[in-house]
C-alpha cells in the first residue's frame, strides 16, 4: 500500500466511498439516457439547414428591389429569395451587388461591368427580354 494514497486506510470508510461513487455513476448513466432520448426525439429538425445555393437579398420597402446576390451564404433572413445560377449571373450583370462575405461574383466568374442585352431584374427575379427604358 502506498503512503501517498488519498484514500482512507480503514474498510468502513472505503465502503462508504464506493457506495457514494456507485450512486453518482448511476445518476450519470440516468442523465445520459435522458439526453440520448431527447436527442433522438429532436431527430433531423436539430440539424442545421443547408442554405440555398443562390439567393437574392431584397431591400426593405413597399416596392422591394434586389440589393445583393449570395452564394451558399450564412447570412439569412426574411428578405432572401432563392434563385437559380442563371438568375444570379444576370442579377450581377445588371448591377446588383455581390455579397462581400461569400463573393458570388468570383464563383460565377462574372464581370459586373458588362450588362447582357436581353435581361432585366424585376422585383426578386430576372426577367428575360429587352431592358425597360
Amino acid at each position: 500500500m502506498s503512503d501517498t494514497s488519498p484514500l482512507p486506510p480503514d474498510l468502513p470508510r472505503l465502503q462508504a466511498i464506493a457506495t457514494y461513487l456507485q450512486l453518482e455513476l448511476d445518476r450519470v448513466r440516468r442523465r445520459m439516457a435522458e439526453v440520448e432520448q431527447w436527442e433522438a426525439t429532436r431527430g433531423a429538425s436539430a440539424r442545421p439547414a443547408v442554405p440555398p445555393e443562390w439567393t437574392l437579398q431584397m431591400d426593405i420597402g413597399a416596392d422591394p428591389r434586389p440589393v445583393a446576390v449570395h452564394h451558399q451564404c450564412t447570412m439569412r433572413g426574411a428578405r432572401m429569395r432563392q434563385i437559380t445560377r442563371r438568375d444570379a449571373i444576370e442579377a450581377l450583370a445588371t448591377g446588383v451587388q455581390p455579397c462581400a462575405m461569400c463573393r458570388p461574383d468570383r464563383e460565377l466568374q462574372v464581370d459586373r461591368g458588362r450588362r447582357p442585352s436581353a435581361c432585366r431584374v424585376d422585383s426578386y427575379r430576372v426577367v428575360w427580354g429587352w431592358p425597360s427604358t
